[in-house]
């Protein structure tokens, strides 16, 4: 038995017809068909993945953003200031109460 085949790309539609990109070459009668995914199905994307699509986009376009030490910095000095302005108004509220300690 000669078994002629044939590969042709195709898109499956949603009421399950397929859509061939050229008609077969093969000679008119029964055939066999076998469908496979061409290309494996795309997660949905994630959170994650849109943070690093982003990322991405802004390194190619030169933008590197901070480092973590920069990040860091930037928290203690923060901080700092939240720490400054606590100990400014408590020292002013203790002005403010004389008699209080």
């Amino acid at each position: 038995m000669n078994v002629i085949e044939e590969t042709i790309e195709a898109t499956l539609d949603v009421n399950g017809q397929l859509r061939l990109t050229h008609p077969p070459r093969l000679p008119p009668g029964p055939v066999r068909v076998t469908i496979r995914l061409a290309a494996p199905v795309r997660q949905r994307r994630g959170m994650a993945d849109v943070i690093e699509e982003i990322d991405k986009g802004q390194r190619l376009r030169g933008f590197h953003g901070r480092t973590a030490a920069e990040l860091q910095a930037e928290e203690e000095a923060r901080q700092a200031e939240d720490d400054e302005r606590d100990r400014e108004q408590e020292a002013a509220r203790r002005s403010a109460s004389p008699g209080v300690p």
